[in-house]
């Protein structure tokens, strides 16, 4: 149990999220041929409409700095492609490319498959909670929050692999 409020949802989450992520992150690990989490993220973000680096830097709460290898990365393997944006020539614009596309599905796919192998350890059917409709509720409480906090700004917001 995590902290010393084990009823507290906040603080089982704390200790059950970075857990989970570990769990993701190593199911990826697992196959050099697919993007790391971080990767994976990224691409998500990228999908969801997310183009700038810095834009990039602000929806993952990194500085430019440390996003900027992370785009690198995703070139280099031809998942994203870079291009000046037309009316700012200083700005580039990001886009997955088909390979980039693939490697987000695939990506998807083992985490997915992942997560649902860990939610075959919890409570049987029947006797649990319905996490689909927990999974729900918490997307969309991070959804307000984050328009909430970058005030409406909807190209932040959660996206999957967030």
């Amino acid at each position: 149990m995590a902290g010393n409020r084990p009823d507290d949802p906040a603080e089982l989450l704390t200790d059950v999220v970075p857990r989970l992520y570990r769990v993701l992150r190593a199911a990826l690990d697992e196959d050099p041929a697919l993007p790391s989490l971080e990767q994976l993220r990224v691409m998500a973000r990228i999908e969801g409409g997310v183009c700038h680096a810095s834009a990039l830097a602000s929806a993952r709460q990194m500085r430019v700095s440390a996003i900027t290898p992370l785009i690198a990365g995703l070139a280099g393997r031809g998942w994203v492609t870079r291009h000046p944006e037309p009316d700012d020539r200083r700005r580039v614009r990001l886009a997955l490319t088909p390979s980039g596309e693939a490697a987000l599905a695939a990506g998807r796919r083992r985490t997915g498959d992942r997560l649902r192998e860990v939610l075959r350890h919890g409570d049987a059917p029947g006797r649990g909670i319905d996490v689909a409709a927990v999974a729900a509720w918490l997307e969309r409480a991070v959804q307000r929050y984050d328009e909430d906090r970058l005030g409406g700004d909807q190209s932040f917001s959660s996206t999957t692999i967030s």
